[in-house]
């Protein structure tokens, strides 16, 4: 083989579907010429995507590979993004999904049909797509705080692998009380416009799903525009009120006060108290401070043709 291809498999996300792939993967790949070097990720005995892809990055490699959910993928990006010191990565990506929910997978059209894929790999057919900059921690799709966004992470992988996407819905049943009582009181800048108030929601996405929901605010959204989707919901005076308000937004109705989306290249968050985040639907950290910035066109992946 004249090329090299790393691939990173998570055999515990979602439905667990992974192994089921990886022979395929590999044989294809070696049909195309690629010399198909494998690991599974196992974080409990040092073996990350972060380490694998940051060693072989320095042997040279032409492709990277990886079946998981969205949050492999955030892995991946991440160790191609922080290797090249957040500059454009040259290493396309193969994704092959096999999550939970996996929103970055819908909004790119991604079923996990290996043949669609090696298709794409075999003419060349890749895309460039746009990735966030989290205070130097990278996202494809979402940097969320407040309601339900702990859910994703909280909630155990077996019951992920059980119930699929309905634990999800379960577990944010559960923490719908909590969950909408916390307000949160921060600053809001984007191009030159500052705004202040107290919000129980707030996300910066690229991605035409959040969550497993399709709104019709996220429809329209472009990967590769230089720009990333911004939503804010305010805290209301009545809890009654939420219900309404969350329907609002995935209907795409924003005549609701309450609502606010904008798009922006870069938006700013300070709050006087340190606040959860989640990148990707994964843990992204407690701070009062975040500057999330839009990297254009950072990385290069194949779709299904």
């Amino acid at each position: 083989p004249q090329k090299t291809a790393l691939l990173l498999v998570n055999q515990h996300a979602g439905t667990g579907t992974a192994k089921e792939k990886v022979f395929l993967l590999i044989t294809e790949l070696t049909k195309l010429g690629y010399e198909v070097i494998t690991y599974p990720i196992i974080p409990e005995a040092g073996i990350t995507s972060e380490g694998v892809v940051k060693e072989y990055l320095k042997q040279g490699i032409d492709l990277v590979a990886c079946i998981g959910g969205d949050g492999t993928l955030n892995h991946v990006v991440n160790a191609l993004l922080t290797s090249n010191e957040g500059k454009q990565s040259k290493t396309p990506i193969v994704y092959l999904p096999s999550g939970t929910t996996n929103d970055y997978a819908k909004t790119l059209g991604l079923n996990g049909d290996v043949e669609k894929i090696i298709k794409s790999v075999s003419s060349g057919k890749v895309f460039r797509l746009d990735v966030g900059d989290f205070s130097q921690k990278f996202f494809n799709y979402v940097a969320a705080f407040g309601a339900f966004t702990n859910v994703s992470y909280e909630t155990p992988q077996d019951q992920k692998n059980f119930l699929g996407y309905f634990a999800y819905v379960l577990n944010a049943i559960a923490a719908a009380p909590s969950s909408l009582q916390t307000r949160y009181t921060l600053s809001v800048s984007h191009d030159s416009e500052t705004e202040e108030g107290t919000f129980i929601f707030g996300a910066v996405s690229n991605a035409t799903s959040v969550a497993g929901f399709k709104t019709q605010a996220l429809s329209d959204a472009s990967l590769s525009d230089g720009l990333f989707e911004a939503m804010l919901i305010k805290a209301p005076d009545d809890l009654m009120d939420v219900g309404e308000i969350i329907r609002s937004a995935m209907d795409g109705n924003f005549d609701n006060p309450y609502i606010r989306m904008f798009q922006a290249k870069e938006v700013h968050f300070h709050s006087e108290e340190d606040i959860n985040w989640t990148l990707d639907g994964e843990f992204g950290g407690t701070l009062s401070d975040v500057t999330i910035r839009v990297l254009p066109k950072a990385i290069k992946i194949y779709t299904e043709l």
